[in-house]
């Protein structure tokens, strides 16, 4: 079966470098997967990326050996059997609050008996090996999203639950929850306290960063699962700083 790339690297304690991928093409995801990040997620939750489009994606991105995700639109057994027939090698599930819903997240990511994953012999994601599903149950990633204060306080029960592989903060829906500005002391505490809480049951924790610099920052401090801005981002920023040069300002 493909290697998911980046759940070795975490697994071994080393961190993995991604990002997220906005712009709903194919294109952008094949030439995002050849600069080589060791993952990049699908992001159905917040675009118009639909399964199509997802399927595509992952096309492209297996071109190299950067792993294939997807973040889902909601913790729903049939988008995550969706995404993961398609291709995804690891789901990210948004607004993970509580040990119940954690345990939903990764019944419906793993095969019977562990789980409860349907089986589709026609599903693109056979095409990773002949023994993919024998081996999918180890493969696939489950990630769940912390991403609320109240969801903080319960961080160790989440990340207790089996079958969860990693959790992972989303800082500004953090932010938002709390009623404060991302990266003020009471927010960084806070993600802090998901970090401190991850050590304490021995589960690897993720977050998303605006670029390289922030990246490297949070995986010095310990996050093993780090993204570093978007597609989009990446985009806009560039050409952003193409039009101040070019205009001399």
């Amino acid at each position: 079966m493909r290697e998911n790339r980046a759940k070795t690297l975490v697994d071994a304690g080393r961190p993995a470098f991604g990002a997220w991928l906005c712009l709903s093409s194919s294109i952008a995801a094949e030439h995002m997967a050849h600069v080589g990040w060791d993952w990049l997620v699908v992001d159905t939750e917040h675009t118009a990326i639909h399964v199509e489009s997802m399927l595509h994606c992952f096309r492209a991105i297996s071109t190299t050996d950067t792993t294939p995700m997807a973040r889902v639109a909601h913790n729903d057994p049939t988008l995550i059997k969706q995404a993961l027939d398609t291709g995804a090698l690891g789901v990210v599930v948004p607004m993970v609050m509580n040990a119940s819903e954690a345990e939903r997240a990764a019944r419906a990511s793993r095969y019977p008996p562990v789980g409860a994953r349907s089986i589709a012999l026609s599903a693109r994601a056979t095409l990773y090996g002949a023994d993919y599903l024998d081996r999918a149950n180890d493969e696939v990633a489950v990630i769940v999203q912390i991403e609320h204060i109240d969801a903080v306080s319960r961080a160790e029960e989440i990340l207790s639950v089996p079958g969860v592989d990693l959790g992972f903060v989303g800082p500004s829906d953090l932010a938002w929850s709390m009623g404060v500005d991302p990266g003020c002391p009471e927010h960084e505490a806070a993600i802090a306290q998901t970090l401190a809480a991850a050590r304490r049951v021995g589960r690897p924790m993720g977050i998303l960063t605006p670029g390289g610099t922030a990246a490297r920052l949070r995986a010095e401090q310990g996050f093993l699962f780090v993204g570093a801005g978007s597609d989009l981002g990446h985009m806009k920023s560039a050409a952003a700083d193409a039009v101040k040069s070019a205009r001399g300002s």
